[in-house]
């Protein structure tokens, strides 16, 4: 019997509860948990459990090579800040923890996509635009409550002519959109498309 490479990134109910609609008698199927659901808990643990030395049993002098380590990795993502944003507001640092969680969200759920019969949660559509549009939104807020009105100068390059100002200001507000799309979409087809190649390589093998 041959299996299609496919089958891996197949969302299925670990935990279904199945109910009868009184209106019509048909049963309807509700899952509570899913084996992608089941995969964002064991990342989530997982970040927990990485982190917990600074934040539960940190000390000052760290005597453990996971709070050395996790520290490491913190000032990695607080570099990350500093390099993408402006320096002189330093309220944008509130986001070295978002950052943080997010890599490592990411970096944890491939590395654990590559164990036998699990799932890769970035091989989702659903969960790649759910953190962009998490990110997409946060960004936004803090635009506008840092430069007011002044935000919207990103939509319109200095020094364009003005008669091509409503073309410039359509495309630029297009293509700042649609980055939420095209980056989610890059990141599930990458995972899909890796994923994939590796069950046919190991399927010859």
């Amino acid at each position: 019997m041959l299996f299609s490479p496919l089958e891996q990134f197949e969302v299925n109910g670990l935990v279904t509860f199945i109910f009868c609609d009184p209106s019509s008698g048909q049963p309807f199927a509700i899952n509570i948990l899913t084996n992608a659901s089941l995969f964002v808990l064991v990342l989530l643990s997982l970040l927990w459990y990485f982190c917990k030395y600074p934040a539960v049993s940190g000390r000052l002098i760290p005597m453990r090579s996971a709070q050395v380590a996790c520290e490491l990795l913190l000032e990695f993502a607080s570099g990350l800040v500093k390099e993408n944003t402006a320096a002189k507001h330093r309220v944008l640092l509130v986001f070295v923890p978002y950052v943080f969680v997010v890599f490592f969200f990411v970096l944890f759920s491939n590395f654990v996509g590559m164990v036998p019969y699990s799932f890769t949660v970035t091989s989702s559509l659903a969960a790649t635009l759910s953190v962009a549009l998490a990110s997409f939104i946060g960004v936004n807020i803090v635009g506008a409550t840092i430069h007011r009105l002044g935000f919207l100068a990103i939509f319109l390059p200095p020094g364009c002519p003005v008669f091509i100002s409503p073309f410039i200001i359509m495309i630029e507000t297009v293509s700042y959109a649609a980055r939420v799309l095209s980056l989610s979409i890059r990141l599930f087809a990458n995972m899909m498309a890796g994923h994939t190649l590796l069950k046919i390589l190991a399927g010859f093998a």
